[in-house]
């Protein structure tokens, strides 16, 4: 028996129409029966979640003390450590006040180009027929075509960019998907009850609309899994959420009035640290803070097992309010997560900044004993008889240049304390240090600054050197771009289970033309995704253009005559990047655009037509080039009338150009036989 609070929940955050919890009559019923066939009240699912809540942050308290570790780290305050005891992170006092306390800190410097060369890569995807059916590649290419719509009109850019931040920065990041049944156009409008907090009834108008997806980002503070050693998101049986919102917020989302409180919660927070002799420094650290007029929202979702073959979701507000009990709206549990690196029979991954705080460590206390080193040459000590020095006043003010040093009489005079060389070895370990650092964070001195190691001068070499660091980097690019395609099939697998209206998806096509798909989710057979570009990390921008040139030079794109086309020109000027290059290109260029522009207002119900103006010769090959695809197959399918007047269309070409030949071998013919009139 599945009881709901609410008899209309579209998504996990769909706003809730009806709360029965609230009334202590409801409140006296059986919800639910356990897997025992014992009966389950409000309070006993509620203390069921709490309980296993504490139970999984108990059991991965450790990976959370490593994560604020490497914010700490990140952030620059790196004279911290983890209190086995307590639990915290705890400040590291020097051991005298007089050493070197400055932070060098490397590791932001490689996790920023890190993440800079995961941005490079390109997410965008296509959806595989399921069968060679012609019917499944129409249906693919509008799976495909719903795919890029939703990451082209959501902010998809900024919640990757934000999700390649967390996940270098804990080693994991998750997606959470939902369906918003209060987004897309309106269908409709019903009038709706509403009763407010004091009792009063008011008739309120509210509109029906299409409903469509929504996603947010879910931080790996946030998220518990049903056990840390299950290595994936489908082999968890449930997973826990537990967020903090402000009362506003959960009034948004479910529509009831809670009471607020302080809250904990993390934050970046400024920290007063020992800088060295005896002076300060401010340091930025991830610690607790505490947030206002807020409540703990806590989400359980369960996947569909044999006891609940429909899953199970439960969402509590606070540690008493029970809002929502029921199946879960959809076939599995809605969160990708996405891994930095993976660990094996670990569920979550691991940051780059774990491995590199050791020798972070190293390289601070090398470099500061650098300093102090420089520090003693340049304010150098004595060795004094004893009562000779006033050493009160020489430790007050010091030894400025030119000053003197009083002795009193008849004791030995001052000598100086020699300061020995600084052994070359301590040097070669501080870039050592920096070496062994980009080396575990997969980059290099060529990634970082754009400096090639000493002795490396070969231009193969130096290739080579990029192949090699975009190899070690791109295994964590792999696992993001396997968490965003299967963030990809999760869409799709939510619109096909919602979108049961006719809807139609507006977006920019090919040549800048504005195109409109018409669709439902019964058009959606098939969630093979793949992406459209292999991983760039694997083969650069810059590469893939290096072997274009190469090609050209060696005369690959020539045609048997010896021409190279207008469009491998075209291509050659773009990857030069040249400005403007639009102004600079040839008729025949405009010619291929202008038959390109032709097939694409073709695809919208506009039929194109035979110019004495046109390059017949670059519009048939570009027809032709458009008709042999899968995509012109699929609509003469559809529509077989419809695609003749294409073929028609190209048949005017030719016809057109044997025209222009007969006309041209007439006025050659006429040419000469006035030529023969003239002789004569």
């Amino acid at each position: 028996m599945n009881i709901r609070f609410s008899p209309r929940v579209d998504g996990i955050v769909g706003k809730l129409s009806a709360l029965f919890g609230h009334d202590s009559k409801e409140s006296t019923l059986p919800l639910d029966v356990d897997e025992d066939g014992k009966e389950l009240f409000k309070e006993d699912i509620i203390k069921e979640v709490l309980d296993d809540l504490e139970k999984r942050r108990g059991e991965r308290g450790f990976l959370e003390q490593q994560w604020t570790l490497n914010a700490n780290f990140l952030a620059g305050n790196q004279y911290c450590d983890i209190n086995p005891y307590r639990g915290d992170i705890e400040q590291l006092e020097p051991v005298y006040d007089w050493m070197e306390r400055e932070v060098f800190n490397n590791i932001a410097v490689l996790v920023d180009t890190r993440i800079a060369n995961l941005k490079k890569i390109s997410y965008k995807m296509k959806v595989k027929p399921r069968t060679n059916e012609l019917d499944d590649y129409a249906k693919a290419e509008t799976s495909t075509e719903i795919l890029q719509y939703t990451q082209s009109h959501t902010d998809f850019e900024a919640k990757k960019n934000t999700a390649i931040h967390w996940n270098e920065l804990c080693g994991n990041v998750f997606f959470l998907s939902w369906w918003d049944k209060d987004k897309g156009d309106v269908i409709a409008t019903e009038e709706i009850i509403r009763t407010d907090p004091d009792g009063t009834e008011r008739k309120l108008e509210c509109a029906i609309c299409e409903g469509d997806i929504d996603y947010g980002l879910i931080t790996p503070y946030e998220l518990y899994p049903e056990s840390i050693f299950k290595e994936t998101i489908e082999a968890q049986r449930s997973i826990i959420l537990e967020q903090v919102k402000t009362v506003d917020e959960v009034y948004d989302l479910y529509g009831i009035k809670v009471e607020g409180s302080d809250v904990e919660t993390f934050e970046l927070t400024p920290l007063s640290s020992g800088g060295g002799f005896g002076r300060e420094n401010t340091v930025m650290t991830l610690g607790h803070r505490t947030m206002s007029d807020a409540v703990k929202v806590i989400t359980y979702m369960e996947r569909p097992s044999k006891h609940k073959p429909h899953g199970r979701m439960i969402i509590i507000v606070g540690e008493d309010e029970l809002v929502y009990y029921g199946d879960l709206p959809y076939d599995r549990i809605p969160v990708v997560q996405l891994t930095c690196r993976e660990v094996a029979g670990q569920f979550y991954g691991k940051s780059v900044i774990e491995d590199l705080i050791p020798y972070q460590r190293a390289l601070n206390g090398c470099i500061n004993k650098i300093h102090e080193y420089i520090k003693r040459v340049a304010l150098n000590g004595f060795y004094v008889e004893e009562g000779s020095v006033d050493i009160d006043e020489y430790e007050d003010n010091g030894l400025h240049p030119g000053a003197m040093l009083v002795y009193q009489r008849g004791s030995q005079p001052p000598v100086p304390i020699p300061n020995g060389n600084l052994p070359g070895e301590i040097m070669q370990e501080r870039y050592n240090l920096k070496s062994d650092m980009e080396y575990i964070a997969g980059t290099s001195q060529l990634m970082v600054n754009g400096a090639t190691p000493s002795g490396v001068t070969s231009g193969t070499a130096i290739e080579n050197l990029m192949e090699i660091d975009n190899t070690r980097l791109s295994m964590t690019g792999d696992f993001i771009r396997n968490g965003i395609r299967k963030l990809a099939v999760l869409w799709l697998d939510i619109y096909k289970r919602y979108a049961t209206v006719q809807r139609v998806v507006r977006y920019i096509g090919s040549n800048d033309i504005a195109k409109a798909v018409v669709w439902s989710g019964e058009d959606i057979n098939s969630t093979d995704v793949e992406f459209t570009t292999e991983n760039e990390l694997m083969t650069s921008e810059e590469v893939q253009k290096q072997r274009f040139f190469d090609a050209y030079n060696m005369g690959l794109f020539a045609d048997s005559n010896g021409q190279v086309s207008e469009r491998v020109k075209s291509k050659m000027l773009e990857y030069m990047k040249i400005g403007n290059y639009n102004e600079i290109l040839s008729m025949n260029t405009l010619h291929t655009q202008a038959a390109q522009r032709e097939n694409v207002f073709f695809e919208q119900g506009v039929i194109p037509e035979v110019s004495e103006f046109d390059n017949h010769d670059i519009h048939i090959e570009e027809h032709m080039r458009y008709i042999l695809q899968m995509d012109f197959r699929v609509l003469k399918m559809k529509r077989a009338k419809w695609a003749a007047v294409m073929e028609e269309h190209i048949r005017q070409h030719k016809q057109a150009i044997q025209q222009n030949a007969q006309a041209a071998m007439a006025a050659m013919q006429f040419n000469q036989s006035a030529t023969q009139s003239l002789g004569e």
